[in-house]
C-alpha cells in the first residue's frame, strides 16, 4: 500500500486530524513501523502491508496519550505478530472472539514498556496482578479485525493500479462491513440462490449511495 492508503487504513476514522503524513514518516523513519522500498534508490516511495498498517494504528494509540515511540515500538511487534496469529488460524473474520486477544502490559522504573503478553478479557483481573501500578490494556484483537477486514479493499485498489484486475471500477473495494463488493467473489458463491441474490441487492444498493454521494462531492 502507498502511505496514503496505510494511514487510511489504519487510522480511517481519525483522518481528518492531517496529521498523518508526519506521524507515518516519524515512525517509519525510526525503523517502528515495517515497509519495503518501491525501488532501490533514494527517494523510491515506501510501501506498506496489512502488518503495517496494524502495527501503525498501535503506534499511533499508545503515543497520542503521551507516550513516546520507544514505549509504543514493543507493543505494537506484539499487536502486527498476534495479526499474523489470527490469519494464520482463522477462516472468518466474524468468529474471531476480539475479547481473546488483549495486549496487557507494564511500565518500567525507567519508563519502558515491559512484561507485554496477550490476555484474554475472561481472565484480566487475575493478569492484571503482573506487579506495579502502572497497567495498561490494549484492545489488540479490536484493531487486528477492524484492519483485516477493509484491507481487501485496499488490496483490490492496488491490483488496479497495476492492471491486475479485470473486475468493473465500480464493483472495486469492501462495503461498510468490509464485505467485497464483487458479486461473483468466492464467499458468495456458497450461498443459497435468494441470499445470493439479497446480497446483489444490497451491493447495487451501496455503490448507488456510494456513486450518488460522490457527485454530490463534485458538485
Amino acid at each position: 500500500m502507498t502511505p496514503g492508503d496505510v494511514w487510511d487504513l489504519a487510522v480511517r476514522s481519525y483522518f481528518e486530524l492531517n496529521e498523518g503524513p508526519r506521524f507515518l514518516n516519524n515512525v517509519s523513519d525510526g525503523g517502528f513501523v515495517p515497509f519495503e522500498k518501491s525501488g532501490t534508490a533514494r527517494t523510491s516511495p515506501r510501501l506498506y502491508s496489512a502488518i503495517s498498517a496494524v502495527e501503525l494504528r498501535t503506534m499511533w494509540e499508545i503515543t497520542r496519550s503521551g507516550r513516546t515511540y520507544e514505549f509504543a515500538a514493543p507493543i505494537a511487534k506484539e499487536v502486527g505478530r498476534i495479526a499474523r496469529q489470527v490469519i494464520d488460524r482463522s477462516r472468518d473474520l466474524d468468529a474471531v472472539d476480539e475479547g481473546d486477544w488483549l495486549i496487557i502490559y507494564r511500565t518500567s522504573l525507567k519508563g519502558q514498556s515491559e512484561r507485554i503478553f496477550r490476555i484474554k478479557q475472561t481472565n484480566i483481573a487475575a493478569d492484571l496482578s503482573i506487579g506495579g501500578h502502572d497497567i495498561g490494556v490494549l484492545q489488540a484483537g479490536a484493531i487486528v479485525v477492524n484492519v483485516l477486514r477493509h484491507y481487501s479493499g485496499y488490496w483490490e485498489k492496488d491490483r488496479r493500479a497495476r492492471g491486475l484486475s479485470k473486475l468493473p471500477a465500480r464493483y472495486h473495494g469492501v462495503d461498510d462491513l468490509g464485505l467485497p463488493l464483487d458479486p461473483d467473489h468466492k464467499i458468495y458463491l456458497k450461498l443459497p440462490p435468494l441470499e445470493r441474490a439479497k446480497r446483489r441487492v444490497m451491493i447495487e444498493e451501496f455503490i448507488a449511495r456510494r456513486e450518488a454521494e460522490e457527485q454530490k462531492g463534485k458538485g
